[in-house]
């Protein structure tokens, strides 16, 4: 009897199991063993591939003038958009700019050996914009920041190859949600293979997606491009709504025919995915304030919609950028010819009012005026919402150039 395991029943009788401590052991080694057995169908179609982001070149540190000595010849340092004067490589190190100096630091491995860094962070709070004291965990950072992550919602838990965690080079990290970094880690352990190819397999198998999601969450249904991304989807959210119009600018054939002037604009391949989207949203909508979505402050000229160069920024902010340049004809921006065609007018808009500034005998000193002025007024504006904007809008406006070819 002493091979028989003796429990308790339901009325806290004694009994023994009608199994021995042996074949209990053994049938609980068969049972885990199958469930870990990781075998995939022959015909799984590989819909989420390996993508990197592109990087906005006015966002490249130059490190030849910043005695920074790269890892390797690919090593890239960019600026974190959030963070006081920062940048992040790929590798996941960190320089930040002090008095002038650009210094290297060291950053700190917490008690699980995940490296951080100790930095200041804009974030609004009481009302207004301000920098707090705030950690950036390296990989997380390097995967945010250089990684198309297809699941942002669920995608939360990092593998670094080798189960290395203080490896944080790019390519050797993987965003996935905590099924499937549980599936690769105990594969790695038994048999020491986390290659891309196993893991690919992990993140398009669909016994390990999240619980809401369907093959139909990914079908393009908005413009022939956009996807739900997970069945649990609220279309008449303002989140949503922000989704669907951004979308629609970008690749419906009707509103271009309406509005040229985004014509040749796209949406990030992350964003095609409005659960992505919804996260970005949730983390830097400020509730209770209404706010416009704007692409154009951050990087002049930019026709990107993605987390790194969209904003969020009061309507009358918003309002000083738009250039008009398909309704004001041959004549530079600010630029209107007077009725005798002798002489030409520098005025500006804002707010559906117009600003006159002069009568000119050229369509170039007429620019000049315009763009003396618009620097400036922008400026002004720069320093009256400097609470309610963040930094990284407040520096662009400060910083703004107005071109004869805008």
């Amino acid at each position: 009897m002493e091979s028989f395991r003796l429990v308790k029943g339901q009325f806290n009788n004694p009994y023994y199991l009608g199994q021995c401590k042996e074949c209990e052991y053994k049938s609980q080694r068969e049972y885990l063993e199958k469930k870990n057995r990781i075998e995939f169908p022959e015909d799984l179609e590989i819909l989420i591939q390996r993508r990197y982001k592109d990087i906005k070149p006015e966002r490249i540190l130059d490190i030849s003038n910043a005695n920074v000595v790269p890892l390797d010849t690919d090593e890239t340092f960019i600026r974190l958009m959030d963070y006081k004067d920062t940048w992040l490589s790929n590798y996941g190190r960190v320089v930040r700019l002090s008095d002038g100096r650009y210094d290297l630091l060291q950053g700190s491995y917490d008690s699980y050996g995940a490296l951080h860094y100790t930095l200041r962070k804009n974030v609004f709070i009481d009302g207004r914009w301000i920098y707090k004291t705030a950690y950036l965990y390296a990989a997380k950072a390097v995967v945010e920041e250089f990684i198309v992550n297809p699941d942002k919602r669920n995608g939360i838990y990092i593998w670094h190859s080798g189960f290395d965690k203080q490896d944080c080079y790019y390519r050797n990290l993987y965003p996935l949600n905590q099924e499937q970094y549980r599936i690769v880690k105990n594969h790695f352990i038994k048999t020491g293979d986390d290659s891309e190819r196993f893991i690919l397999k992990v993140m398009n198998d669909i016994r390990y997606k999240p619980d809401d999601w369907s093959s139909r969450a990914m079908e393009p249904i908005m413009c022939g491009i956009g996807y739900w991304g997970s069945e649990d989807v609220d279309c008449k959210s303002e989140s949503y709504l922000r989704w669907h119009d951004m979308i629609n600018r970008c690749y419906n054939e009707k509103f271009l025919k309406r509005q040229p002037q985004y014509r040749g604009c796209s949406v990030c391949e992350e964003w095609l995915n409005y659960s992505n989207f919804k996260v970005w949203y949730d983390q830097n909508n400020i509730p209770r304030m209404s706010f416009d979505l704007d692409k154009d402050i951050l990087f002049k000229g930019n026709k990107i919609y993605s987390p790194e160069t969209v904003v969020f920024v009061p309507h009358t902010i918003n309002t000083l950028f738009l250039s008009k340049k398909d309704d004001r004809g041959d004549f530079p921006i600010g630029v209107y010819c007077e009725k005798d065609k002798k002489r030409f007018r520098a005025a500006m808009s804002f707010m559906g009012k117009q600003i006159k500034l002069g009568s000119f005998e050229t369509a170039e000193s007429a620019f000049e005026r315009y763009k003396e002025y618009k620097e400036d007024f922008i400026k002004d504006m720069a320093e009256q919402f400097k609470d309610e904007i963040p930094d990284k809008v407040y520096r662009a406006m400060m910083n703004w150039k107005i071109e004869i070819d805008d």
